[in-house]
């Protein structure tokens, strides 16, 4: 595809189009109903189920020929309809062939409102057949393909989409056509392999029919059912954009959500998980003073003394939002202080996830927190200083200090405040903790590892009225600090107008009109980093 703009008609109407655009993509871009279960555009095309089948030509002196959308691409003065005669009868007989197997449990079904055959059987009052007895599926056989992937063959309407996944985007042959015991042609592993891959369970996500199912999802509230909420993935600074996927404010599961600049359509299986990794750990509900239950000014105030103190060791990371790294840099601004910026370090697989563990870096750089070249992959010198008398408290901003190089044998005048989200050691060891939200329950931005500045909402509630942001914790601990002087960054419109005065780069950003694709920082504005 090139782009040169031409002309061609669409249904009797002149629309624009790139010239080798394929037809399949200008038919959906206008919203005109058509199906094409084995397309899709970032795979091979096929062309072999037949379902987008439309008449075209390229003349008007030319008689209607039937083509596949999929595979023909757009020329220019090209006329294409997609109610020919001739190409609906043949969509509609084979439609009618994929239903003839096909079992309408379309209730129990996570491709409900998104299938074709069950939109097909809808419109044609299909009278099939159902596995559904007493609301529950019965004598299904499933097989499984995987740690998270099972496989309902008879739901298969061959589509060659897994296939097609794991040789383009996986780069391995794990899937082909293969004869079973009944003779029949169907999808199945290869011999000795399994779908193991971080990024299997895109292969869900693909299969147009609800023949790959999650087996996580299986007895969860069906997708439609479920309200999505647009979010960022914080495992790594790449960044992917996902739904969270919830109800009744409980997370049921994590999908992509497309950004062509970003991950496209995929997700990896670990930013699936991410909300389980809250529910499966200990997570802190209440605020905590020298290890009794307190009210959260008192332990404000506390940790306000050890601001005016000057003797305060900031310690934190890249996985406050940019919201939270600004109004804390408004804070250390106001005291003397010492910061230790972590670096999280994790495998780069070459695809969507970073070596950089963390989703915000950029944002704290700028912020200038901390200079690029001062971020530090452990604490062995603060752990020195402490053990010299040199450090006499530490602020823990969500991080675990001890696994990275502070000793547990503490001077017993060392004071630890902890401002984050999970139980751990540090929380244990420390004189105040105060627990925050976490970003499924809250609303903010992060700069990814390309200078991508991307927003993400609140899905669900934190667990009390006693948890909140943590750019709103810090904001208290300024006006506590600070008297009345900082009143404005108590709301997160007044943050993101501080934003704009005071950072050049954000000058012209617009919080609430960022799109879902984010900005791309370094071309919004000219700037040396």
């Amino acid at each position: 595809m090139n782009n040169n703009r031409i002309n061609i008609t669409l249904n009797g109407k002149r629309v624009k189009a790139q010239e080798g655009e394929r037809l399949v993509e200008i038919i959906q871009r206008h919203d005109i109903p058509l199906s094409a279960p084995c397309y899709h555009k970032s795979l091979t095309e096929t062309g072999h189920c037949g379902l987008c089948l439309v008449g075209a030509r390229r003349k008007v002196t030319d008689n209607f020929s039937v083509v596949f959308a999929c595979t023909a691409t757009a020329k220019d003065g090209m006329e294409v309809d997609t109610e020919y005669e001739e190409a609906v009868d043949k969509r509609n007989e084979l439609s009618g062939l994929y239903l003839l197997r096909h079992p309408l449990d379309c209730s129990k079904c996570d491709k409900v409102g998104y299938c074709f055959l069950h939109r097909f059987a809808s419109r044609t009052k299909f009278s099939g057949f159902s596995r559904i007895a007493k609301g529950q599926l019965q004598d299904i056989k499933y097989k499984e393909f995987g740690q998270h992937i099972l496989f309902d063959a008879i739901k298969c309407i061959g589509c060659q989409r897994c296939i097609r996944f794991c040789r383009d985007i996986l780069d391995e042959e794990l899937l082909g056509f293969m004869r079973n015991e009944n003779g029949y042609e169907e999808v199945d592993l290869y011999p000795g392999k399994r779908l193991d891959s971080n990024y299997s369970l895109n292969l869900v996500d693909l299969c147009p029919a609800g023949a790959l199912v999650d087996k996580n999802c299986l007895y969860q509230p069906t997708e439609w059912r479920l309200v999505s909420t647009p979010s960022i993935s914080t495992e790594s600074s790449i960044g992917i954009n996902t739904y969270v996927l919830h109800s009744g404010n409980k997370i049921f599961r994590i999908k992509p959500r497309e950004n062509k600049y970003v991950n496209d359509v995929w997700i990896s299986d670990s930013a699936r998980n991410e909300h389980r990794y809250f529910e499966n750990r200990k997570r802190l509900t209440k605020v905590v003073r020298n290890g009794q239950r307190a009210r959260l000014e008192a332990a404000l105030l506390q940790m306000v003394a050890s601001f005016l103190s000057n003797e305060l060791t900031v310690v934190c990371s890249g996985n406050m939002s940019l919201e939270d790294q600004f109004v804390l840099r408004r804070l250390l601004d106001s005291t003397v202080h010492n910061v230790y910026f972590l670096r999280k370090k994790r495998d780069c697989d070459g695809f969507l996830i970073s070596d950089d563990a963390a989703p915000n870096v950029n944002g704290a750089i700028l912020n200038k927190i901390i200079a690029q070249e001062k971020i530090t992959d452990d604490l062995q010198e603060l752990n020195k200083k402490i053990q010299a008398g040199q450090c006499k408290r530490i602020l823990s901003i969500n991080e675990e200090i001890f696994s990275y190089g502070i000793s547990y044998a503490l001077p017993d005048d060392l004071q630890i405040f902890y401002i984050g989200t999970e139980s751990n050691k540090t929380s244990e060891r420390a004189t105040v903790v105060i627990p925050v939200s976490t970003v499924f329950e809250n609303t903010g931005t992060f700069i990814n590892k390309n200078w991508r500045l991307q927003k993400f909402y609140k899905a669900v509630n934190s667990p009390n009225d006693n948890i909140f942001p943590m750019w709103y914790i810090f904001s208290l601990l300024l006006n506590t600090y600070l008297a009345t002087s900082e009143k404005e960054l108590l709301w997160l419109d007044d943050v993101w107008a501080n934003m704009k005065r005071n950072i050049d780069l954000l000058a012209n950003v617009d919080f609430f009109h960022v799109n879902f694709n984010g900005i791309s920082l370094k071309n919004h504005q000219k700037i040396i980093f």
